[in-house]
């Protein structure tokens, strides 16, 4: 499921949101790989947009990178949950 919320600015949702307990505050990029490629039209908008990177790989698996990697760290959470923390 694809949420865009296109009347709120980056302004009204950052004072939303503060700094998480673990240290981080944004996420910078999303990578999403996956066994088939994305297709439908909501898809293709967001990675054309730049919000979403997508790759066709043999497992799924979903890269979120945060505060555009500042610390150099990540964390694997494979093979519990198809998740890579970028910090």
């Amino acid at each position: 499921m694809w949420v865009y919320l296109s009347f709120m600015r980056r302004a009204q949702r950052e004072q939303w949101f503060v700094e998480h307990s673990i240290g981080v505050r944004e996420i910078t990029g999303l990578t999403l790989t996956s066994p088939v490629p994305l297709r439908s039209p909501v898809a293709q908008r967001i990675v054309e947009s730049g919000v979403l990177s997508a790759r066709t790989g043999t497992t799924s698996l979903l890269e979120i990178e945060f505060d555009n990697k500042w610390r150099n760290e990540h964390v694997d959470f494979r093979p519990h949950l198809p998740f890579i923390f970028q910090l």
